[in-house]
């Protein structure tokens, strides 16, 4: 897979070119826990990611978040919580579908559900994490995946 998709930084490559890894942070929607409780947690997984962006940056992997929204929503969302990488805006769910991404009904939209993407440079899908229980570990589950996937990689798997 190779696609050039809007996020709220402008146009972006995915996978990236530049890194060895990208992450696509899959999420339903930006403050929907206040409305559906259920799917709540948006807001906290994009913030973990936003707090391990250290890790992230050394283990070479580029950051996206994703959801069913154009990017010019997502852009205030992400300014207001200092995300520090781009949001892309799936509205019609193509990119979503095109790696398998599991999907919610909510007040009949058709949402993402919480999930992650791990692709390497080549943009083959090497891991997709679904169920995310714990948005506040959504990060921490990516980064995990990555550590298995470059021990593999080290060992010429």
């Amino acid at each position: 897979m190779h696609v050039t998709v809007e996020s709220t930084e402008g146009p972006v490559g995915i996978p990236s070119a530049e890194h060895p890894w990208t992450a696509l942070f899959f999420i339903t929607e930006p403050g929907i826990g206040e409305v559906l409780p259920e799917l709540g947690g948006c807001t906290t997984g994009l913030c973990s990611v936003r707090d391990d962006a250290a890790r992230f940056a050394r283990a070479g992997v580029r950051v996206l978040g994703v959801s069913a929204h154009a990017p010019g929503h997502l852009a205030k969302f992400a300014r207001a919580r200092d995300l520090g990488y781009p949001l892309v805006g799936d509205s019609g769910l193509t990119l979503g579908r095109e790696l398998g991404v599991p999907e919610v009904t909510a007040h009949g939209r058709t949402l993402f559900a919480r999930a992650a993407v791990i692709l390497d440079r080549a943009g083959e899908v090497r891991a997709l994490l679904h169920p995310v229980p714990d948005p506040a570990r959504h990060a921490a589950l990516v980064l995990d995946k990555l550590d298995e996937l470059m021990a593999a990689k080290a060992d010429g798997a």
